[in-house]
């Protein structure tokens, strides 16, 4: 049979043979007695279901249980000439038989609720409709009560820094442009995206657009799309069965879609990460008006469309932030504000390490403070005194796996080169064409490109042609501070003499005591990185 002339008729014709050819085999042999009453017992449970489908008028993936229910009449005429020598093969082959039968009967009658959900809101948009004429012709009448939808969308923070004006651009560009259905709010972990998003929520102007259809859901690194699906009918109050795959799962959420698309309907997909594109298109498949998705991600997805790049805070709102972090609020003194400038220098504008470091010096003796710098300026990492932050950052390169192990390196590498300073990618061709073998120009570019959609690094074009002689002479990569403080954190973690990244930070006179010591004859690092500089502490 071919697929094209599947019907609901031809899956009448397909359910009709394969009973009859149970009834009959059961009728002329008793070798498979017992597997063929199995069979023919799910196949009068699924008799009502197809004459329900039927009914619905509904043909979504009918096809292939046409096919799968004509196979198994082949299937069946053949056991009534099997032997008992064959008997072991034939009986596994029946019993995925029933198992697949019983697969089918799951998903005709979810198929069959939901045919019957979407026929209910049909009816009950006729009865809203005839209401509103009623009311028109001045007949009083009673209104049914509509299901309150129960959101569950998070509160931001009591105190939020620094997002104001992000937060007025991307009401902007989510509310005021149609064009744009989704929204991609992208930046290194720990830069405040989530925070942004809850604020997004909770904007008095998009809480006026989208009422009690907004809905925010928390992602993470391994999505389930059926606890998902199943969390959103709850928030309507509404239950459901346990999907048996992820195709009644997708049906679910379709059926949730089309229910929901008669009102402004906001999605706030948070934490989403690098693989679940499928994820995103299951929510973006359907474009009607007033339909808008908001995803947070370190990832930029530029295929959905043209990102938003969540900035790093400004001296004057780290300093806010680190006040209200270290609950300096009633305290000012030229010391703490001092040693306060110091500090949020070494957190390079990252919201997450300037919070978590205020909060671990709150009500802590100045002298730990100006310990604290000092440690720091003898080349200890940040990232050394917090394991959150460090587990927020290191999270970005655990997520690059084996395939994109050369693009772990090139992230490692890019911490060698001096703080605050545009790296010429030219500089990185050579550089990794001898480190990597990467000998064609676009290599080295590619992975750029992929470090900068995965908010690793940032790839600056100045001119957007490309050169006449072959060169990207106009290409630039700048990187995230704290990004580069977890590069060269990385780079430690080995024994100095096996390091294939050495970097050397020299503050003042003072010189790495394992280097005046002359302790190791020979290093197998690659490249040799030496910054100097100083951090006055008073």
């Amino acid at each position: 049979m071919s697929v094209a002339s599947v019907g609901m008729g031809a899956l009448r014709m397909a359910f009709q043979k394969l009973f009859d050819a149970v009834k009959s085999v059961q009728e002329e042999t008793t070798v498979f007695e017992h597997l063929l009453g199995d069979i023919k017992s799910t196949l009068d449970s699924l008799q009502p279901l197809i004459k329900d489908i039927e009914k619905y008028n509904s043909k979504e993936g009918l096809e292939y249980i046409a096919i799968q229910m004509e196979e198994g009449a082949n299937l069946v005429q053949k056991c009534s000439k099997v032997g008992v020598w064959r008997k072991y093969k034939y009986t596994n082959k029946l019993h995925q038989l029933d198992k697949s039968l019983r697969r089918v009967f799951d998903l005709l009658k979810v198929q069959s609720i939901m045919d019957a959900r979407e026929t209910l809101v049909s009816l009950r948009n006729i009865e809203m409709a005839l209401s509103g004429i009623e009311e028109n012709m001045v007949i009083k009448i009673n209104h049914p009560e509509k299901v309150k939808c129960l959101s569950a969308v998070p509160e931001p923070p009591c105190i939020t820094v620094g997002l104001d004006l992000p937060l007025k651009e991307l009401k902007m560009k989510l509310l005021k442009d149609e064009k744009v259905s989704m929204l991609v709010l992208t930046a290194a972990g720990g830069c405040g995206k989530t925070i942004l998003a809850k604020m997004f929520c909770q904007d008095q102007e998009v809480k006026d657009t989208f009422k009690n259809n907004i809905f925010f859901v928390n992602v993470s690194k391994n999505p389930n799309l059926d606890l998902i699906v199943h969390e959103l009918y709850q928030r309507k109050g509404s239950e459901l069965p346990a999907f048996q795959n992820e195709f009644m799962a997708v049906k679910w959420l379709q059926n949730f879609l089309k229910e929901s698309r008669h009102n402004p309907l906001l999605f706030v997909l948070d934490d989403v990460w690098s693989g679940s594109e499928s994820l995103l298109d299951r929510f973006d498949q359907f474009k009607f008006s007033n339909y808008k998705i908001l995803v947070t991600s370190r990832f930029a997805f530029s295929r959905f469309g043209s990102p938003y790049h969540l900035a790093l805070l400004n001296d004057e709102d780290a300093m806010t932030l680190f006040h209200h972090s270290a609950s300096l609020e009633d305290k000012s003194s030229y010391t703490s504000e001092d040693l306060s400038r110091k500090i949020i220098k070494c957190c390079k504008g990252c919201p997450l390490a300037i919070a978590l470091v205020g909060r671990s010096l709150r009500s802590q003796p100045i002298e730990i403070w100006q310990k604290r710098v000092l440690e720091w300026c003898k080349g200890s990492s940040i990232l050394d005194s917090d394991k959150d932050l460090l587990a927020c950052l290191q999270s970005s390169l655990d997520a690059l796996d084996k395939e994109k192990t050369i693009i772990k390196e090139c992230f490692l590498d890019l911490g060698s080169f001096p703080e605050d300073q545009r790296i010429a990618a030219a500089v990185l061709i050579d550089m990794w064409a001898e480190l990597y073998g990467l000998d064609k120009e676009i290599l080295t570019i590619a992975n750029l490109h992929e470090l900068t959609t995965r908010s690793l690094a940032n790839l600056v074009v100045t001119r957007q042609e490309r050169e006449a002689d072959g060169y990207y002479t106009e290409h630039f990569v700048t990187q995230h501070d704290m990004l580069r403080e977890l590069a060269i954190h990385q780079a430690s973690q080995d024994p100095i003499d096996q390091r294939k990244r050495l970097v050397i930070n020299i503050c003042g006179d003072n010189l790495p005591k394992w280097l005046t010591e002359q302790k190791y004859q020979a290093f197998k690092a690659r490249l040799l990185s030496i910054s100097t500089g100083s951090i006055n502490l008073y």
